[in-house]
């Protein structure tokens, strides 16, 4: 389910509806916004429900006698004390790697679900291409925030869905315009032993975790970093670059990569963008010349290989109170014109 204030959509990628009685008024919770009001009367419902579905406890009996005009701080206290007489965990308090279990408590998710990974072009209005998630053959980054992670932000250079030793939260869907922040869905990746574990934040397509088995997950994660079929001349060069250049030397000049693609005034212009801490932009261009992307990377990457004096850049400053070019600056850098 994708929870937001005023939205939610199922997903059925596991028969959720056909879980516990446990996980359907945990569901209904987590659902719940005691500040808005907003599933309200679904969580009343789920309370009955779940007296229907065998569980019983005081408290729970009155969260379903509850009425939606109720007191919110009320509701809030029935709530936390039909779970805790339940032993129902509050949502947000599962461990990763853990699901609800039947009678109470969590027990340690089973890797039945599977994972699909695909690179696809993004739609027209945004542009460039976007890492598509299934689970359990069903498209999940769509239910999630809307559209999937460029690979730039998720493959390239490092594949930040390995399941490395320690857990890790990385993005895996962005807003439909494009922009990671203004929708964002992020996923915690745990290796526990044989199994690899995702669970779900922010914007969430579903209300429970998935589990893999580590091996089936490891190879599908290395498949889809190792496949470039999809890529253009220009993703080729962003890849190779983003890859090869030495980002030690360009951090001991204060510099870091913003990102690197064609021109968009001159696609003969392969660009690849700096920024100097949030002071200055600076452009570093290489003519392809009829070049293949290989050749072009290497050239662009032996030119940032050079002291930034030597470069011939352009740069822009982002504070408007900067006048100046910045102090790395040597005599071929001139201002950039937009």
């Amino acid at each position: 389910m994708r929870f937001s204030p005023g939205l939610w959509m199922m997903v059925d990628v596991t028969e959720e509806g056909s879980g516990s009685a446990e996980q359907r008024l945990y569901g209904a919770v987590a659902r719940w916004n005691a500040d808005t009001g907003y599933g309200l009367t679904d969580l009343i419902h789920a309370a009955c429900q779940a007296l229907i579905d065998g569980l019983d406890s005081p408290t729970l009996r009155e969260l379903a006698g509850a009425s939606v005009r109720d007191p919110s701080w009320d509701i809030r206290q029935l709530v936390a004390k039909s779970l805790e007489e339940l032993k129902i965990p509050y949502p947000g308090t599962v461990p990763p790697g853990f699901a609800l279990a039947t009678g109470g408590g969590v027990a340690r998710r089973p890797g039945v679900d599977s994972l699909r990974l695909e690179v696809t072009p993004a739609p027209g209005d945004v542009g460039g291409f976007q890492v598509l998630v299934s689970i359990n053959g069903t498209e999940m980054t769509s239910a999630a925030a809307g559209l999937g992670m460029d690979p730039y932000d998720l493959l390239v250079p490092t594949n930040c869905l390995v399941a490395g030793s320690q857990p890790r939260t990385v993005p895996i869907a962005r807003c439909q315009c494009g922009v990671y922040g203004c929708g964002s869905t992020d996923v915690t990746i745990t290796r526990d032993g044989e199994l690899v574990h995702w669970d779900w934040s922010i914007e969430v397509p579903m209300n429970r975790g998935v589990s893999f088995a580590a091996t089936a997950y490891d190879v599908e994660v290395a498949c889809v970093a190792a496949d470039h079929s999809w890529e253009t001349a220009e993703r080729t060069a962003g890849r190779r670059v983003l890859t090869d250049i030495d980002r030690d030397w360009l951090r001991a000049h204060g510099l870091s990569t913003s990102w690197v693609a064609n021109d968009y005034r001159d696609h003969e212009l392969f660009r690849v963008a700096l920024q100097i801490d949030g002071d200055y932009q600076v452009f570093v261009d290489t003519r392809w010349r009829g070049r293949g992307p290989e050749e072009v990377a290497r050239e662009a990457c032996a030119t940032l290989a050079l002291p930034p004096r030597q470069w011939r850049a352009t740069w822009h400053a982002i504070k408007p109170t900067l006048i100046g070019p910045p102090k790395i600056a040597g005599p071929s850098w001139r201002p950039a014109r937009f």
